[in-house]
C-alpha cells in the first residue's frame, strides 16, 4: 500500500481532563546522587497530538492544575518525521492499536533533552526505513512489521505484532521454566541476523530483552534502534553485559560476540534453573 497523505489538522491549544488523566510518566535520575533530578509527563491523543511537561517535584506531590499548567503542545515537526521524498512505506491497517499491536512511537523519554534537534525524528525516521527494508522478505524469527502511521505527510508511529513476553521474562519466572531447545533457538536466532547480514545491516543490540517467545518457544527479534548497515554511525550502542566493549559504529562483529554471549547466558540460566527446580521438589 502507497504512503497516506492527510490533510492537516485543527490542533488543540489546551489539555483537557481526559489528557491529564491520562499522562505517562518518567523520572530523569541524577549521575552522581541516583535520586530523581525530576519527573517529565505526556500522552499521545488518539488524533496523535502530543502533550508533554516536566516538573521538579515528586509526580505525587503535583496538583491537578500544576499538570495542566506544565503540559505544552510538542509541535509536528519537533517529533514526526516528514516522509522522504519518492519513498513508498507501508501503512499500518487502522484496526490495529495498542490492545492488538506494539506501536512504537517517537521516543519520548529523550525529548527534554534532545529539544531543538533532529534526534527525535531522526531516529523515528532511521527505524522505519529500516522496519521497510527487512520486512521486504518477512523473516518467521524477526517481529512481523504491520507498517507505519502516516498524518499530514508525517511518520507518527511504526506498529509491529504484540508478542507477551522476552527471554529475559521467560528464564525469570518465579517457579522456575521449561527449558529451552538451545540449540535449535540459537539456530532460528542465527537464521535471523543472517538475513540481517546479508542486507549489509548488524543489529547492534542482541540481548535476553531484544528477544521475544513466541508460543512454541520460538526466538523473535525485536528493537532496531541501533540497526544500522556496516559503517554507520550508531545513536545508541549494545546493552551492559551483551557488547565486548563500547562503540559507536555498526559491524556485524556486535552481533557475533553477542551471540555467542546469548548461548554461555542460556547454560547459566539452564543450570540455576535446574537447582532452583530441584530444591522445590525436595
Amino acid at each position: 500500500m502507497g504512503t497516506e497523505i492527510t490533510s492537516p489538522r485543527a490542533r488543540q491549544t489546551t489539555p483537557n481532563h481526559q489528557i491529564l488523566a491520562r499522562l505517562d510518566h518518567h523520572r530523569s535520575m541524577g549521575s552522581k546522587t541516583n535520586a530523581p533530578k525530576y519527573c517529565t509527563f505526556y500522552h499521545i491523543t488518539r488524533d496523535e497530538q502530543v502533550w508533554f511537561g516536566q516538573s521538579f517535584k515528586n509526580k505525587r506531590e503535583l496538583s491537578f492544575q500544576e499538570y495542566s499548567d506544565a503540559l505544552e503542545l510538542i509541535k509536528d515537526e519537533e517529533i514526526f518525521p516528514l516522509v522522504p521524498e519518492g519513498v513508498e512505506l507501508t501503512i499500518a491497517p487502522d484496526h490495529l492499536n495498542d490492545d492488538n499491536a506494539y506501536v512504537k512511537r517517537p521516543g519520548l523519554n529523550s525529548y527534554e533533552e534532545f529539544k531543538g534537534t533532529d534526534f527525535v525524528t531522526k531516529q523515528l525516521l532511521d527505524k522505519t526505513l529500516i522496519m521497510e527494508q527487512i520486512s521486504n522478505t518477512p523473516h518467521p524469527n524477526i517481529v512481523h512489521y504491520h507498517g507505519c502511521r502516516v498524518r499530514w505527510g508525517r511518520i507518527t508511529a511504526i506498529v509491529v505484532e504484540r508478542l507477551d513476553q522476552t527471554l529475559e521474562q521467560y528464564v525469570d519466572a518465579e517457579e522456575g521454566y521449561e527449558q529451552l531447545d538451545n540449540e535449535q533457538f540459537l539456530v532460528s536466532l542465527q537464521s535471523a541476523l543472517d538475513y540481517f547480514h546479508s542486507l549489509g545491516l548488524a543489529h547492534n543490540d542482541i540481548s535476553s530483552y531484544n528477544i521475544m517467545l513466541k508460543d512454541d518457544k520460538q526466538p523473535v527479534l525485536i528493537d532496531f534502534g541501533s540497526c544500522e548497515p556496516y559503517g554507520g554511525r550508531l545513536q545508541s550502542c549494545g546493552s551492559p553485559g551483551w557488547c565486548e566493549e563500547p562503540f559507536f559504529l555498526s559491524e556485524k562483529k556486535h552481533d557475533d560476540f553477542s551471540m555467542k554471549r546469548l548461548a554461555e547466558w542460556l547454560k547459566e540460566k539452564d543450570e540455576a534453573n535446574a537447582k532452583k527446580r530441584e530444591s522445590q521438589s525436595e
